[in-house]
């Protein structure tokens, strides 16, 4: 790989981490204030963490929903699926202090809710990046041969996926 390749490499990378957590803002934001205006008992319960067990499992799709998203643009944007992994990863990290250790959102939240949620974030960003793929298949091939500075008339399938 050429100067120019790495260059454009490390931008579409830099580019998918952006927009990944730009997408991940937008969906927990938007998901979670949706809720709020949607399910007048969930903003009752809102502001002291009072949630019933169906308002926990919505809460849980709403953070799957934004983990899916996060990886799946970020793969887009990037043109690789190792970029999940690197999703997942930052994701996790950020969310194992608040989910574990008392003090944080530990004592807001059942035990069963902060494991389920830890425990579904690495097959959620890998579900996200391998979706993103299937379904947009031309990002990743359009990404490698930006990389590769492939001739726009080259067939798809002589041009290799990574």
């Amino acid at each position: 790989m050429d100067h120019r390749s790495k260059r454009i490499a490390a931008l579409r990378f830099s580019g998918g981490l952006v927009l990944g957590w730009a997408t991940s803002w937008v969906i927990l934001n938007g998901g979670l204030a949706l809720l709020r205006a949607s399910w007048p008992e969930y903003a009752i319960a809102d502001p002291e963490k009072a949630y019933s067990l169906a308002m926990l499992f919505v809460r849980l799709l709403i953070f799957s929903s934004m983990i899916v998203a996060t990886s799946g643009v970020a793969t887009l944007v990037a043109g690789h699926t190792r970029i999940a992994w690197v999703v997942g990863g930052l994701i996790l990290a950020l969310s194992i202090p608040p989910h574990l250790y008392p003090g944080y959102v530990w004592d807001d939240y059942p035990a069963w809710y902060h494991i389920s949620y830890l425990l579904s974030i690495v097959p959620l960003v890998i579900l996200g990046g391998q979706a993103a793929r299937s379904l947009f298949p031309g990002a990743s091939r359009a990404a490698v041969a930006a990389q590769q500075g492939a001739a726009a008339d080259e067939p798809a399938a002589e041009r290799p996926i990574r």
